[in-house]
């Protein structure tokens, strides 16, 4: 082989296979229409491994811009620089003294629309940061169907170079390969460290780059309606001389996924690649992807492990995701991925592993590692914007490129860039690495003997327990593979057993309303007569409503209201009524949650089983839930009661639920009803103090509006069939 060692089939003789021939063009893995959208050359071709690399070579490339730049991302910072450690120049002031310097330069930014979710996460209206100069465009790209993303980062200058990869221009993508714990260069706005972050981009001129400058344009009219003539050809590509390029004349496939929205065709590409790579592997599969949950990809690599003579498998993966909602979404699929390729028990043949490095004042500190790059033996290398996600396959808007070696040589530099990569999380050399593979025969026993320094590579376990239902249909709607239409929603969100439960909350809510509006009714009318006893009542409330006998009278009747199993809703809308919409939602939290609390802690000295027997069939399942995922549990039973108030709290209490738990879901799920019927018991209490019709009316349009959603509910739930 060209990487200079054998892999041996592991229990059995060893095999010394010599290099392949050099395919003929039928036999290459790549097709225009299948697994790639255009066959290119590029007359050279380099792999930037890390932000460093990435940062310093796209600055001193732009400084060669004379016509044209397109910059194509999921995000964009104004004020992060392309070299920290240097001048530190912020990316705007940059591109405006670029075009302050060069009238016949046109700058245009174009990136992902992005949901209000992500707004905190990211610069303020980017887009008046970078109004400075009229020939420097920024505009948003939300020409794509309902729950995706336009997740390629590309950059194209003067239509003869261009970068693509898993790197946007943001803040936390700068790192060095060492990823040291304590980078003081590697910070965000704000100046606070960030976590070390690894990932890399290609770097491409010719023929290559000329089509991904035709990619971008068409990204760019159908966002803005600009039709943006191709760049003028120019005589040399502003290569960075600083840069060696590591392929020549390289034969390079762009592969595209674009959902099919607005009349434009679909385009899934991506996925073939990879499925026919790993079909055709005979010795190694190298893979780092943030994300893993595509299964398609998790059975074609599953069956190369199965096969007696496949190749070794060898993938690296951040052991957590970036943020809180992305862990919940994704660690789901990435466990259910790890879990099919070691349910086949080839173990020697398989790492899952995640990079750290160790520091002696913060212990083992986690790389993130943000690649989407695959290398299969030293055939093909696959680089670009794709996770292996659900998403990346069909939703979102991806694009990768992959190098196919035409020779010896090239073989010799894919092996030598997967060297480069996996030494570098072993924290050793590629030449010691290479040669402990090819003393041992085995990248993976290469591996194996190499690793255990700072910088090393552990086992990936990720702890994701079973999700309740309702979140777990969430998650799954957080990472399809196709567009989602309406529907696909309402299939997923409420099949016909749900929308039954839901139909049955709605009709609860509405009969508790109309019994509390009944009520008001007959209290006006027996006893406020020339007593005003309600009216009195409320005033002494709303005397007392800052005074500790107040607080305590408040806090005391809801614990011995959840006592004796007084409806929480009740009590509730009583506290709207008595203190108004803002104190009364204050008043009734804190009271459900104290509530709450001593009804847990009393479940809790009784025991499992006593309550058990004591529960229904339903209840107890729900405790079940609570011992393995608590706090989600709680939170969506706290939304969607489908027990009572009090009888939930007894059970979580005998659960094996932790009370931090049991408290911050109670919160979560308690917040949106409590304010619903604060404001409910406002507009009641309003109308017991005056009752004219402005009052009634407002009441009784809120009673009507829940009978009719309860009748609507109903209609909807029943089978389609019966509608």
């Amino acid at each position: 082989m060209a990487d200079g060692y054998r892999r041996v089939s592991h229990g059995r003789e060893a095999v010394d296979r010599s290099p392949r021939r050099d395919p003929a063009p039928s036999g290459s893995l790549l097709h225009e229409g299948q697994n790639c959208w255009r066959l290119t050359r590029a007359d050279r071709a380099a792999l930037l491994i890390d932000g460093v690399a990435y940062f310093d070579a796209l600055e001193r490339a732009l400084r060669h811009a004379r016509r044209s730049v397109f910059i194509v991302g999921w995000d964009i910072r104004s004020d992060i620089s392309l070299d920290p450690g240097g001048g530190a120049t912020p990316l705007n002031d940059l591109l405006v003294e670029l075009l302050r310097d060069r009238p016949e330069l046109r700058v245009r930014i174009l990136v992902w629309d992005w949901l209000v979710l992500f707004s905190l996460d990211r610069e303020l209206m980017p887009q008046l940061q970078y109004r400075r100069t009229p020939r420097l465009s920024f505009e948003f790209d939300e020409t794509h169907p309902a729950g995706a993303c336009h997740h390629e980062k590309i950059v194209v200058i003067d239509g003869a170079l261009a970068f693509c990869g898993g790197i946007d221009l943001t803040a936390g993508r700068w790192d060095r390969p060492e990823h040291r714990p304590d980078e003081p260069l590697r910070c965000g706005p704000d100046g606070a460290q960030l976590r070390p972050f690894h990932d890399g981009m290609l770097m491409v001129d010719g023929e290559t780059a000329r089509s991904l400058e035709e990619l971008v344009r068409e990204r760019w009219q159908r966002a803005t309606g600009e039709r943006v003539p191709p760049a003028p050809t120019i005589d040399q590509a502003p290569w960075p001389d600083e840069v060696e390029p590591r392929f020549e004349n390289a034969r390079i496939a762009i592969a595209r996924t674009r959902p099919g929205f607005d009349g434009w065709r679909e385009a899934r590409e991506i996925e073939p690649l990879y499925l026919d790579a790993i079909a055709a592997a005979r010795d190694c599969i190298y893979l780092e992807n943030q994300y893993l949950t595509v299964m398609s990809i998790a059975q074609a690599l599953a069956d190369r492990l199965g096969d007696p003579d496949g190749p070794e498998l060898i993938i690296i993966s951040p052991n957590r995701c970036e943020g809180f909602l992305e862990t919940q979404v994704m660690d789901r699929g990435r466990n259910d991925f790890c879990n099919r390729l070691r349910k086949v028990g080839n173990d020697q043949r398989l790492r899952i592993m995640h990079a750290v490095h160790e520091s002696d004042d913060r212990g083992p500190v986690s790389i993130n590692v943000h690649a989407k790059l695959m290398i299969v033996d030293d055939h093909l290398l696959i680089a670009g914007s794709a996770n292996l996600s659900n998403r990346s396959m069909g939703l979102d808007t991806e694009c990768n490129l992959a190098i196919e070696a035409d020779d010896d040589t090239d073989r010799g530099l894919i092996a030598d860039v997967r060297h480069i990569l996996l030494a570098e999380h072993l924290g050793c050399s590629p030449a010691k690495l290479v040669a402990e593979a090819r003393e041992r025969g085995s990248l993976i026993a290469a591996l194996d003997a190499l690793n255990g320094g700072a910088r090393r590579l552990e086992t990936l376990v990720i702890d994701q327990p079973p999700l309740p239902p309702e979140v777990e249909v969430g998650a799954t709607l957080a990472d399809p593979d196709e567009p989602i239409t309406a529907a696909d929603l309402e299939q997923r969100l409420a099949p016909p057993a749900r929308r039954r439960r839901v139909r049955r909350l709605a009709l609860q809510g509405a009969v508790g309303l109309v019994a509390v509006s009944a009520l008001a009714l007959l209290l006006h009318g027996e006893f406020t007569g020339e007593s005003h006893r309600v009216t009195a009542i409320l005033q002494f409330a709303e005397d007392h409503r800052f005074s500790w006998l107040g607080i305590a009278g408040v806090l005391i009747a809801y614990v011995v209201g959840s006592v004796l199993l007084v409806p929480v809703n009740v009590l509730i809308a009583a506290t709207g009524a008595a203190f108004g919409p803002f104190l009364g939602f204050g008043y009734a939290l804190a009271g459900s949650l104290l509530a709450a609390a001593a009804v847990f802690g009393f479940g809790r000295a009784l025991g499992r089983d006593p309550v058990r027997r004591f529960a229904g069939r339903r209840v107890n399942a729900v405790s079940r839930r609570l011992d393995r995922h608590g706090l989600w549990t709680m939170a969506v039973l706290r939304l969607l009661p489908i027990a009572p108030f009090s009888l939930v709290n007894l059970v979580a209490g005998a659960s094996e639920m932790r009370g931090r738990d049991f408290l911050l879901g109670s919160l979560v799920g308690m917040t949106p009803g409590i304010a619903l019927l604060t404001l409910f018991g406002d507009r009641l209490g309003a109308w017991l103090r005056q009752p004219d019709w402005t009052n009634l009316a407002i009441l009784f349009g809120i009673t009507f509006a829940a009978i009719a959603l309860a009748v609507a509910l109903r209609q909807w739930s029943k089978p389609r069939r019966d509608r």
